[in-house]
């Protein structure tokens, strides 16, 4: 195996050239003296030397005249890193063989490194003045390519031939893991150029260890973000497996790199370092491209786009690895799971199950040594995930930093938007026509939420619907409904100012089955709700854990009447099916006509989801799922729940007549349960 000498005395730079190397298949003996590099030269015969030296490449052309002078080592290719082009001219006249320009690329590194080895056909005993021509791999275009967008070819890809300028493509299987630093934003504002790009040197070098370490290969970094992709290999643990455990071992990079800022930046406010996942399987189409200065390959399809919004979820779940369904069955039993959910993911049929990923079982036939590996991936993810739930609760907890405007600034297209009295902070999601942001009332400072629509680009029907919002719920005063404060409009926006709930909604509480009695209590709440609006002739049409929210006492609120239905009113037709697949009712499920019944049964599912953790219905795209809304049988209770099965009967039965007629019924067959359930108080 071909051997190369690397001598740098920055040792991120020492590390980074050495996993490139590395993980391109040559053998890498690393030193940061010149000293040793020279006794190493002598003694190890490397077929290559690589030196940088310090700020001004002093080493390095030390090293270069020594190595020249002595006959052992006089032919042995040697590549300097310069720190710019004088320096690079100058290692060029003295005898070195090449010399790249800092910051250099992978694809530079290893063609320049290639291009010096034996069978190259390059005329070794010339050195090559690399600032003349443009494709050159010191060029001013290479210098520019900076390590945060450093493009990877993995050691078995396959890469079209040097001579090749059309594209290829591969359909591959696999899995694609997406990591992205969480509080970069943050941490970029904090540091100077040069310190960042040393904190992104060091820990990309520690980030593409694991996945290395797990049969993977590196895809691209893509400015604070690793894509990597993981295939079938022989005798090996499936590549989902592979990926997850690569995953997991990424939060022990974490942890160990936030400890090496605080020792690197003592005297920094720095915020805490973390990292968030995502983790998919499928299919991806591998591309390669002969860009003129190497083989460019990228992966591309749906997995990927998959695994990228998985990544993006990690930060309203409250999560490190969020994982697939799918992938997460490939990957065996030996996972243990936290959170679930489903995304949405445009251009897709079907939902996509998504699960939080929070540890790996050890085997039962490793020692109590190897069992600490696994209590060290514990303790890696749980801090992890302390920092990334830490920082999404930031501004729900120290109202006085979203005032010093401590958070993370709006995008761009946000920022031209104005409300008079309010001052907007920072924006909290999209739905289907409107924006919602966290906003503060500028009379008083209280919080408030704006869901905001552009009106400048004319759709009446649409600002109808919103505005109707306002209208349903604003003389609705009941504790389990949300308060309205308001709607406005500008010459440009329409909007609607309501309250601000930091408690977070009903989803992030079912991580975990729930106690039969807070079940019966949140029913209860819920139920509440239902009649203050069922009284107005008002529809809600998208229950859902996601719109009930928590206040700070712990009680629920019914929110979100974005698509609600005034039943004195006809703005929606039928087949126009509104509502979320795993709670719409089997009316809404087959484009019919909805009542407040239609209510109770999206409730009847929640209560399930709420008592055994799961919903009663699953499938793998939209339409089956909605069918078994129609048609398939009622959910079961398991034996220890079957007390509560009249209940869900009842909420749940396939006919509006078969249901409880209101919401009011369901209050008085709750007392009947709570009666025969002494057992469980309302607020266990």
């Amino acid at each position: 195996m071909t051997k190369l000498l690397v001598h740098e005395s920055s040792a991120p730079l020492r590390e980074y050239l050495r996993l490139h190397l590395e993980t391109a298949g040559y053998t890498v003996v690393v030193t940061q003296d010149a000293g040793a590099a020279e006794r190493m030269a002598l003694s190890a015969a490397p077929d290559l030397v690589l030196s940088g030296g310090g700020h001004d490449g002093d080493d390095g052309m030390q090293l270069l005249h020594r190595l020249r002078t002595r006959q052992a080592t006089a032919g042995v290719p040697f590549i300097l890193l310069a720190p710019d082009a004088k320096t690079a001219a100058e290692a060029c006249a003295n005898g070195a063989n090449d010399a790249l320009i800092l910051p250099v690329a992978r694809t530079a590194l290893l063609d320049a490194v290639a291009a010096l080895l034996p069978g190259a056909g390059v005329n070794r005993e010339v050195g090559r003045v690399l600032l003349a021509h443009g494709a050159s791999a010191g060029s001013a275009s290479a210098r520019a390519a900076d390590v945060t967008s450093t493009q990877f070819v993995a050691r078995h890809a396959n890469a079209t031939s040097a001579g090749s300028t059309s594209a290829s493509q591969e359909l591959r299987g696999g899995t694609v893991l997406f990591a992205d630093i969480r509080n970069f934003s943050t941490l970029s504002e904090t540091l100077s150029m040069q310190d960042l790009a040393d904190v992104l040197n060091s820990y990309f070098v520690r980030a593409c260890e694991p996945v290395i370490q797990q049969g993977g290969w590196i895809v691209k970094l893509l400015g604070d973000g690793l894509l990597a992709m993981f295939e079938d290999m022989p005798a090996a643990p499936s590549h989902a497996e592979r990926a997850l455990k690569a995953a997991l071992f990424l939060c022990v990079v974490g942890k160990r790199f936030a400890e090496w800022l605080q020792r690197r930046f003592p005297d920094k406010p720095l915020p805490p370092f973390a990292v968030g996942v995502g983790v998919h399987s499928g299919h991806v189409m591998v591309c390669r491209l002969n860009t003129g200065e190497g083989i460019d390959t990228t992966i591309i399809g749906d997995t990927v786009n998959v695994a990228s919004r998985l990544e993006e979820q990690t930060k309203k779940l409250g999560a490190s690895v969020v994982t697939s369904q799918e992938t997460l069955a490939q990957a065996g039993n030996r996972f243990t799971t936290g959170k679930h959910g489903a995304l949405l993911v445009r251009g897709r049929a079907s939902l996509v199950e998504m699960i939080e990923v929070v540890g790996l079982a050890p085997r039962p036939d490793l020692g109590a040594k190897a069992a600490e590996t696994y209590r060290m991936i514990d303790d890696a993810v749980a801090q992890n995930t302390r920092v990334i739930v830490a920082e999404r609760d930031r501004v729900f907890n120290e109202t006085h930093r979203i005032r010093a405007q401590q958070i993370a600034p709006m995008r761009t297209a946000d920022t031209p938007i104005e409300i008079p009295g309010y001052r907007l902070i920072r924006r909290l999601g999209q739905g289907g026509m409107s924006r919602a942001f966290l906003a503060e009332f500028e009379q008083s400072g209280a919080l408030r939420v704006l869901k905001v629509i552009d009106i400048s680009i004319g759709a009446p029907d649409l600002l109808q619907r919103f505005m109707r919002e306002y209208e349903f719920v604003s003389h609705i005063d009941h504790p389990h409904v949300a308060r309205i404060y308001e709607q406005g409009r500008t010459e440009t926006h329409a909007y609607i100012a309501m309250a601000y709930f930091p408690g977070g909604d009903l989803r992030q509480r079912l991580q975990q089955p729930l106690p039969p009695g807070q079940c019966l209590d949140y029913v209860r709440q819920i139920a509440e709700a239902l009649v203050a609006i069922h009284a107005r002739g008002i529809v809600h049409r998208d229950l859902k854990p996601d719109n009930i929210m928590v206040q700070e006492d712990g009680t629920l609120v019914l929110t979100d009447f974005g698509i609600a239905k005034d039943l004195s009113m006809h703005f929606t037709t039928r087949g126009e099916g509104l509502g979320t697949p795993f709670y719409l009712s089997p009316e809404q499920a087959a484009s019919g006509e909805v009542d407040p019944r239609s209510d109770l049964y999206s409730l009847g599912v929640m209560f399930y989801e709420m008592l055994t953790g799961e919903k009663p219905y699953r499938a793998d795209d939209a339409p089956t799922l909605l069918e078994k809304h129609v048609q398939a049988p009622l959910p079961s209770f398991p034996a220890r729940l079957a007390r509560f099965q009249p209940l869900l009967d009842r909420l749940m039965a396939k006919k509006p007549e078969d249901r409880y007629a209101t919401a009011q019924d369901v209050l008085k067959a709750l007392q009947d349960v709570w009666r025969c359930d002494l057992h469980d108080t309302p607020n266990a």
